[in-house]
């Protein structure tokens, strides 16, 4: 993955074009203070790593959920299937009733950081 990215990143003369604008602004900005882009290659391999280990977690923490909600439901339903039955309603109805809160939430978050922003 770290060799895809820097192959796009030296493609079409993409690092030329990034130092090219760092060194205008560092020219027309008034303290003078440099605003380069140091060790790119670099940051470009921490930032496949750190994505790579958060998919990697994230992953891992989706296949255990999985796991454990069939190895449960399997012996929730053997001992009590008609429980079994009224928690399923339920956490359905819990889901959706968030997932409609959410998207009330969801717009009134992006109206909020708009007005801040102004």
């Amino acid at each position: 993955m770290t060799e895809r990215v820097l192959t796009l990143y030296t493609a079409n003369r993409a690092f030329y074009s990034i130092e090219n604008l760092s060194t205008q602004d560092a020219s027309s900005s008034k303290g003078g203070a440099s605003t380069s882009l140091d060790n790119p290659d670099q940051r470009i391999a921490e930032d496949v790593r750190s994505f790579c280990t958060v998919s990697l977690a994230f992953f891992i923490t989706v296949l255990t959920s999985c796991i454990d909600l069939v190895s449960f439901s399997a012996i929730l339903w053997s001992i009590y299937p008609q429980l079994f039955v009224a928690i399923l309603v339920y956490a359905s109805l819990g889901t959706v009733v968030t997932a409609y809160l959410g998207k009330k939430l969801a717009a009134l978050n992006f109206e909020q950081l708009q007005r801040e922003a102004e």
